[in-house]
């Protein structure tokens, strides 16, 4: 009875140490789109801390189909150099580590070329305090 009664009461302390935990919750960022593509990304970790961070671009086309023919590159601000993200597989996910910079208005920006055309898209990132 007395090792019941402490595996629960271990159960509430450890219950109340995470609820108290300073973890940040995961931030969704929208959907772009260009042409008849969607473009979406996610961040590792999520929100995104500043200077480095993975990032991945998922592309799809009409009907939610992946979309594997682009080249894709990133990069923080106007002033760094674009570097191509890694296609992986041909499901239309594109991912690459990237210096997001830091600060209060943190911009990555996503090219996508297709042939002759390209598109630089933006999206707002909310950097992780801390």
């Amino acid at each position: 009875m007395v090792k019941k009664l402490l595996a629960i009461l271990l159960g509430f302390v450890a219950t109340g140490l995470i609820a108290c935990s300073d973890k940040t919750e995961p931030v969704a960022i929208p959907v772009q789109h260009w042409k008849e593509t969607d473009v979406r990304i996610e961040t590792h970790p999520n929100p995104p801390l500043a200077g480095m961070s993975e990032i991945v671009v998922i592309i799809t086309g009409p009907h939610g189909k992946p979309t594997q023919d682009m080249m894709v590159s990133l990069r923080g601000n106007d002033s760094m150099p674009w570097v191509q993200a890694i296609q992986d597989g041909f499901i239309g996910v594109y991912r690459r580590a990237v210096d997001i910079g830091d600060g209060d208005a943190v911009v990555l920006q996503v090219r996508l070329q297709r042939g002759d055309e390209q598109k630089v898209l933006l999206f707002p990132l909310k950097l992780a305090a801390g």
